[in-house]
């Protein structure tokens, strides 16, 4: 989501993380703003290739200093680990209904009518608005809505690194390719979904045995000599 650039999320895979951990926030009892901060800390101290021990060490110390209590400071690593463990849908909400979401937006827009200083200072408020609607888009195109099985802990996985692979920068494709372990994750997740008889990952991704190959769709990352 645009507004969250300013935390250093930009990819899919970054928008799909920050939701399931704004929703495990939620359920250990955070607020939006201690979300928020925790944003702001990561950007500031996480780096690529950093201990997860440390790094986990290093939160808990500044969710000290902002006096949370202990046990939400034990809440946040369990999101953690559990996110580490088994990815993103472990923690993320249930997709809503679209009756739900129609009525979150007509929530929204009665706000925006009735008391849009409300409105615009509850940015909670808005993200709910915003995301109903982007499902409610997503329905009209497809006709239906998202089935059980797209919360799938394999199915997650594979969109996770489809947005590598088609992440403009470039990063995410120099990413998989030096990286034979996630090409392996990829092609067992894959191969999962396959033999559960689940849809096809996104048509411009490698399946399959391709996965060892350089997808024509995705394109070659160039060499350094």
């Amino acid at each position: 989501m645009h507004r969250y650039r300013e935390f250093g999320l930009v990819s899919d895979t970054d928008e799909t993380l920050r939701r399931a951990f704004r929703d495990g926030f939620k359920r250990a009892g955070l607020s939006h703003q201690q979300f928020l901060d925790a944003l702001g800390w990561y950007r500031d101290h996480a780096r690529p290739g950093a201990d997860a021990a440390g790094l986990m060490e290093a939160f808990s110390a500044f969710a000290a200093q902002r006096n949370w209590s202990p046990e939400q400071r034990a809440g946040v690593v369990g999101i953690y680990e559990s996110i580490q463990d088994d990815g993103p849908a472990a923690v993320a909400d249930a997709v809503p209904h679209p009756d739900q979401d129609r009525a979150t937006v007509e929530r929204g827009d009665e706000a925006l009518r009735k008391d849009p200083a409300r409105y615009w200072r509850d940015a909670e408020f808005q993200d709910a608005i915003f995301e109903a609607r982007e499902r409610l888009e997503m329905f009209a195109e497809t006709g239906a809505a998202p089935q059980p099985d797209d919360a799938s802990p394999d199915r997650q996985r594979a969109r996770e690194i489809e947005a590598l692979l088609h992440d403009r920068s470039g990063a995410g494709q120099r990413r998989y390719w030096s990286d034979p372990a996630l090409r392996e994750e990829y092609a067992k997740v894959l191969s999962g979904l396959q033999s559960d008889g689940g849809a096809q990952p996104g048509e411009d991704a490698p399946t399959g045995a391709a996965v060892s190959e350089v997808p024509a769709s995705v394109g070659t990352v160039p060499q350094t000599t």
